[in-house]
């Protein structure tokens, strides 16, 4: 299994994903770029500009038409994917850590916004769900100082802690977040109150996955571990233990596939960053690890990266994957026939 390495960025990655066809890769950086590559070759396409900080965060809509950007300039962009021209932007009170579109497929207007609090002026820390409009409607400038076609519908002030990523849940009626001091809650939209919360771990969550349904949810922690929760029963049904803190995973897509079943998950991450200089790649433990869902056993590594891991995320069609370090490289890989033929992955 041979890697493409894209070599877009000048600092470290913060993000990556895939369109929801997988024919493209999205990445975004320290370096406050986002760029958008063919994942078939690792060849890339252009860049989303505009930012004037960190790009924290990036989604892009079912049909691959809009793009969003959440920064650390206090705000996020809106972008036509194919033309790079920027549509809209949503103004925030503070540092913008996590967004994403809702999940329904023909009507994706609304986004999630999870922002850090900047200073005691400008307020607390906030999980915000905005209106974006579509082209067609009238430009506008709302009171939250918003740009064209944004209005905030929602406002959670009162939170546990910092916030690190935010997902929309079950059809799209309660928002899932995870946050610094390991706590998971899950939100209802209507009412911005809490519905159910759990101390899922004892440290930091830096990144949390839910399954295509949106019943399952995965989380990374830098205590070493990676736990999966079943949000409707409201509890953990598997634990996956590691040897090195975590700052990204995936669910594999074909976890619930007709054919060709592989439950499996990755995680990623290593050595804390400040300490990266001390030790050599292979005792940084930078490479991303394959687990098998159920049965919570290693399946096997992949290395390479000469940093700690920071993003991960499978292809769609769970045929490949591609991760993002500290050192400023996206590694892009295929699974080659022995992924699908050998029964041990099963």
């Amino acid at each position: 299994m041979r890697p493409y390495l894209l070599n877009g960025h000048s600092r470290p990655l913060t993000y990556v994903m895939f369109n929801r066809d997988g024919d493209l890769l999205f990445t975004c950086g320290k370096d406050k770029k986002v760029n958008v590559w063919y994942s078939s070759n690792g060849e890339r396409i252009g860049t989303y500009d505009g930012h004037n900080g960190v790009v924290w965060c990036l989604d892009v809509t079912y049909d691959s038409k809009r793009l969003i950007t959440a920064g650390a300039d206090e705000c996020c962009k809106v972008f036509d994917m194919e033309t790079g021209e920027q549509l809209a932007e949503i103004k925030e009170k503070g540092p913008c850590r996590w967004v994403q579109w809702c999940r329904k497929p023909n009507d994706q207007n609304k986004v999630v916004v999870a922002r850090d609090r900047f200073s005691e002026a400008k307020g607390p820390a906030a999980i915000s769900i905005w209106k974006v409009g579509s082209s067609a409607d009238d430009d506008r400038d709302d009171e939250d100082g918003a740009g064209p076609k944004s209005t905030r519908i929602l406002e959670i002030t009162d939170l546990p802690s910092k916030t690190t990523t935010v997902h929309w849940g079950a059809y799209d009626e309660t928002l899932v977040s995870s946050h610094e001091d390991g706590l998971l809650v899950v939100w209802d939209v209507f009412t911005g109150t809490p519905v159910w919360e759990i101390q899922a771990h004892d440290a930091s969550i830096p990144s949390m996955c839910l399954s295509e349904d949106r019943y399952l949810c995965l989380t990374a922690c830098k205590d070493a571990s990676a736990k999966l929760w079943d949000l409707l029963n409201k509890k953990c049904v598997k634990e996956y233990k590691t040897d090195r803190g975590l700052n990204a995973c995936s669910i594999s897509p074909r976890y619930n596939a007709r054919e060709n079943k592989r439950y499996h998950i990755l995680l990623g991450g290593g050595q804390s960053a400040e300490e990266v200089t001390t030790t050599a790649a292979g005792e940084g433990k930078f490479q991303a690890l394959l687990y098998h869902m159920v049965f919570a056993e290693e399946l096997g590594s992949v290395k390479g990266h000469f940093g700690p891991i920071n993003t991960i995320a499978f292809m769609p069609g769970g045929d490949g994957y591609a991760s993002g370090g500290e050192e400023g490289y996206v590694r892009l890989h295929h699974f080659d026939e022995s992924y699908w033929s050998n029964k041990y992955y099963d």
